[in-house]
């Protein structure tokens, strides 16, 4: 034994035959089976978050013919007005029985390639317990729900945007008539749907009102769309689109009958997928020329979409602000806490 930094350090017996362990595990573990990896085309990725794959192609076989696959937007773009909307949501504390969380929504309107005004919600604050959260959710929402809201933070997170963002695109559903709902990300059910606040409640509006209610995503990690996106990127045109609908659709059971593309906006511009809810009654690509012409777009993104996110976000004296009101109105107790990922991992410098 040695002692190091005040620190007890116990040193193993030294083997008497040195061993490579780096082989070791190659020969364990690996084998052969990188040997498929040789000559092949890769990405890299730059971190290791959970975000999903980039919408790029790593196929050269997915760019054969896709010229011959693409759709133009309409040539005959009309004025109407673009609602976007987005959410944020952020934990504020945490008691012994359960969890405070923060929510924002915005709704940014445009039309004619500019931007008229927005409305912003928020922040709405949300406290869930075993004690509390039927009450809270009431009926709308099953207990395997709620159990798994009290859980896991993560899930009560999606659920509270998934709540926030269904309420404002029905509000902008019903108070707008021939217009271009956008979401941001794709047209698919969930699990932590209330019933009142679901994708078909939502749809079902949009048809009353002859809305059109479209759903942009900014990555993928399907395969299919990838590829496909990719091939749309190597083409030089731009305002064009393909249909995966007929590939992927019967794979995506959550996704119901609502077609599915990728959409290049504008030149040298990012690839999207596009969802178009099965409810609209006008062709994509006169949805996508009527959005392409009332909405502005920053480096091929829709400009309300962009704004809606950061009109929604939280920053860090919000978040105080959050917590103050909460402790002074609520008489809470702040329990002293500290970083629990800097106290142990430290710094080597």
């Amino acid at each position: 034994m040695r002692m190091m930094n005040n620190q007890l350090n116990v040193v193993p017996e030294v083997p008497s035959r040195p061993v490579n362990f780096d082989d070791e595990l190659r020969d364990s573990v690996l084998g052969d089976s990188l040997a498929g990896l040789m000559g092949k085309r890769v990405i890299f990725r730059t971190d290791f978050s959970k975000e999903a794959i980039p919408l790029q192609s790593l196929s050269q076989a997915s760019l054969m013919n896709s010229s011959t696959l693409l759709k133009d937007f309409s040539q005959s773009p009309r004025d109407r007005i673009v609602a976007a909307v987005d959410s944020s949501c952020a934990l504020i504390g945490e008691t012994e029985e359960g969890s405070i969380y923060a929510g924002r929504v915005a709704t940014v309107f445009a039309t004619k390639g500019s931007i008229l005004r927005y409305h912003r919600a928020g922040p709405v604050i949300f406290y869930f317990d075993p004690a509390t959260i039927r009450s809270s959710l009431g009926s709308n929402i099953s207990k395997k729900i709620s159990n798994m809201i009290l859980l896991d933070r993560s899930i009560a997170e999606r659920f509270i945007r998934n709540y926030l963002e269904r309420r404002a695109q029905i509000q902008a559903a019903y108070s707008l008539t021939d217009s271009v709902i956008l979401v941001d990300g794709a047209l698919r059910s969930s699990i932590l749907e209330q019933r009142d606040s679901s994708l078909k409640r939502l749809q079902d509006v949009c048809e009353e009102n002859l809305n059109q209610l479209v759903g942009l995503s900014k990555a993928s990690s399907l395969r299919v769309i990838s590829n496909a996106a990719g091939a749309l990127q190597s083409n030089k045109k731009s305002q064009v689109y393909l249909d995966l609908t007929d590939s992927i659709g019967r794979f995506l059971l959550n996704c119901g009958t609502n077609r599915i593309t990728v959409v290049r906006f504008s030149p040298n511009s990012t690839v999207f997928r596009v969802d178009f809810s099965s409810s609209n009654i006008e062709e994509e690509s006169q949805v996508l020329s009527d959005l392409k012409y009332n909405d502005s777009f920053f480096r091929g993104y829709p400009e309300t979409l962009r704004l809606a996110h950061h009109l929604s976000v939280f920053d860090s004296s919000t978040i105080s602000s959050v917590r103050s009101y909460l402790a002074k109105k609520y008489d809470l107790i702040q329990i002293p806490s500290d970083d629990l990922r800097a106290s142990i991992l430290g710094k080597l410098v």
